[in-house]
């Protein structure tokens, strides 16, 4: 039986699609047969202490997180090595290249395993220019083999640091997302009003183009009665912001409905259906999970044209795309938007799941995780 270890930044139940996609990487491990182990550092725990539990199809184990840098990173390898030589694992998977892929390839050279290193977005976006620079491009450079969860992102890296890089796809449940009839009840519910529902899915922060949407929203409703439905809210550190525009605009302020983040794919679909135009006008983006999520919803979606986005979405036939020189007219799109007929919409939703099926089911991304794996293990 081959083993796993995976070196993880986050894990679900923590918020946000990366901590979804590692609990969905080694529980698909964990399907395919492998004996998974998932490490992860943990700030509510004592510093230094180790700490196991069983969860469902893999064991969890977290380390209370150290202050300093290089202590923080000497332990979380060592507890790696550790994990690694204890259970007579083969291989050892880092999911986010800035920390989690630094301690995997540095982890994997120590136990003599070959060593897989995922990048996730962020590592990459913001990685590239921080002083982390010198632990990306060690798990880059030394990893057996390098991951990126879009083309666009496995072309650059590979460009950058002369290595092959290995395009490998987000996914989403298409059997627990699914477009459902809006229920009026549940609007009535939510306090939405009558007119248009503009939806933002995730948690809304400065990445993800807070400072666009919310002064757009505020444009768009000085011309007709809208609401805003912000499906898992705010990030914490994104408070100030809209504490900012709420005392700028609160009529505008006033129509944003700030919904709890919630998993549960029943319920964030349900929500999905109330909203007419889905928009996401990140910065900068990996491949999202709420993107997808909404795609396989059938939802309307107006998204910027960075990252994942333009390999998901077609502009004109499964959404529509505008750059982020141009998100100074995200009002006036976002009109557009709304003046398309409902069948307009409808259609393009159709092809937004038709994309999804056809490259971003679960079955999916097993099988190239599973591709991945058996090629790193043919090194040793």
């Amino acid at each position: 039986m081959t083993g796993v270890a995976i070196v993880a930044e986050r894990l679900s139940p923590e918020r946000g699609g990366l901590a979804r996609a590692t609990e969905r990487i080694a529980t698909m491990a964990a399907g395919r047969g492998e004996t998974v182990h998932v490490l992860r550092t943990v700030a509510d725990h004592t510093p230094g202490a180790r700490r196991t539990v069983d969860r469902e199809g893999f064991v969890e184990h977290a380390l209370g997180r150290l202050d300093r840098d290089e202590e923080r990173w000497r332990a979380f390898a060592d507890h790696v090595v550790d994990v690694i030589e204890l259970y007579d694992l083969d291989l050892v998977h880092g999911i986010y290249g800035t920390t989690a892929g630094y301690v995997a390839a540095v982890a994997g050279a120590f136990a003599g395993v070959p060593s897989v290193v995922s990048l996730r977005g962020n590592d990459i976006d913001r990685g590239l220019f921080r002083a982390s620079l010198p632990q990306l491009s060690l798990a880059v450079e030394r990893a057996t083999l390098v991951t990126a969860v879009t083309r666009e992102m496995a072309g650059q890296v590979g460009r950058l640091f002369h290595r092959e890089v290995t395009f490998v796809p987000n996914a989403v449940d298409t059997e627990a997302f699914v477009r459902r009839t809006p229920d009026n009840s549940l609007r009535a519910s939510l306090g939405l009003g009558e007119g248009p529902i503009i939806g933002f899915s995730g948690e809304l922060r400065e990445k993800k183009g807070m400072r666009f949407l919310l002064p757009a929203f505020a444009a768009l409703r000085r011309d007709r009665p809208a609401s805003l439905c912000l499906i898992g809210g705010l990030r914490p550190d994104a408070e100030l912001a809209w504490e900012a525009f709420a005392r700028a605009e609160p009529e505008a302020a006033a129509a944003v409905h700030r919904l709890r983040y919630d998993q549960d794919p029943e319920r964030l679909s349900q929500r999905l259906a109330l909203c007419d135009v889905m928009v996401f006008p990140s910065l900068f983006e990996g491949m999202p999970n709420a993107v997808l999520e909404a795609m396989a919803a059938e939802c309307a979606i107006l998204a910027t044209e960075v990252g994942g986005h333009p390999e998901l979405i077609e502009h004109g036939v499964s959404g529509a795309l505008i750059s982020l020189r141009d998100l100074d007219r995200l009002p006036e799109a976002m009109v557009e938007m709304l003046e398309l007929s409902e069948e307009e919409r409808r259609s393009w939703g159709r092809a937004a799941r038709a994309r999804v099926l056809d490259g971003h089911r679960p079955a999916d991304e097993d099988a190239a995780w599973a591709e991945v794996y058996s090629k790193a293990r043919l090194t040793r």
